[in-house]
């Protein structure tokens, strides 16, 4: 197993818990999906996007192909996102390699050549300073997989994982109990319930959809000894209304427009 880098920031500088008395907690942009709003989603482009537009985290979605590769992809069927209907995890990477990503009204017109990417290239651009949240958009079957690729090779930054099966969010909190992992939830009697169960199993925190997220849900958390962060929001006003709630990070399409939004008077 990968052991924690000695180069990698503390614990604390990723999430809202354990810092000192009196101390503020930080408050990360996660670009979703990398910088989606100017690059095709879950590409290489929009990841590194991320970076140069300043963006703490970039968040990318990972899925299986037939032949267990590990792959950039949030859809389980590529049609949506490049007119082919394949299911990724019928499908082997030499086919899928080949799709490419259609952008969207927003998207540069330099990126219109995008192709999926394997995780592993993923890993290899991560900054030493940044930190890249991994979203397992599968169940446990992935994680064999996805150990030996982060393994094999991170080589800088930090990473997170979040995902929406408890198991497999435990699992990899299992295999890696240096790194954050987060449970996800878009519904807040979701939320509630698993908040006993992710700090039994010593899980760092939730993220929740910004919609479900009052002051008791963090006070819940909090509580618990869990970090709350919240997705997806590309509103100034909403992205403040968390930050004041408590939560101390915020996934969004825009990170760079919205942090300077954020600055500006008003906020």
């Amino acid at each position: 197993m990968v052991k924690i880098k000695a180069f990698l920031l503390p614990l604390m500088l990723l999430t809202g818990i354990n810092l000192l008395p009196g101390q503020e907690s930080p408050f990360l942009f996660v670009a979703h999906r990398g910088a989606s709003y100017l690059a095709p989603e879950n590409t290489l482009a929009s990841i590194n996007l991320a970076w140069e537009l300043g963006a703490d985290a970039a968040e990318c979605d990972v899925m299986l192909t037939a032949d267990n590769r590990v792959i950039l992809f949030h859809d389980s069927n590529t049609k949506k996102l490049t007119g082919e209907d394949l299911l990724i995890r019928e499908t082997p990477w030499e086919q899928l390699r080949e799709l490419i990503i259609r952008p969207r009204e927003t998207n540069r017109p330099e990126y219109s050549s995008e192709r999926i990417p394997l995780l592993e290239e993923v890993l290899a651009i991560v900054p030493v300073d940044r930190m890249l949240v991994i979203e397992i958009k599968t169940g446990p079957e992935i994680l064999p997989h996805l150990e030996e690729v982060v393994d094999e090779h991170w080589k800088s930054g930090r990473i997170c994982f979040i995902a929406f099966d408890f198991e497999t969010i435990r699992t990899a909190k299992t295999l890696y109990p240096d790194m954050p992992c987060y449970y996800l939830s878009a519904f807040r009697g979701d939320a509630k319930r698993h908040v006993k169960p992710a700090a039994e199993h010593g899980l760092d925190g939730l993220d929740l959809r910004a919609a479900i997220i009052n002051r008791k849900m963090v006070a819940r958390c909090r509580e618990a000894g869990l970090d709350l962060w919240c997705w997806t929001v590309n509103q100034p006003d909403k992205a403040s209304r968390m930050k004041q709630l408590g939560v101390t990070a915020v996934t969004t399409d825009r990170p760079k427009w919205l942090r300077e939004q954020m600055s500006g008077p008003g906020f």
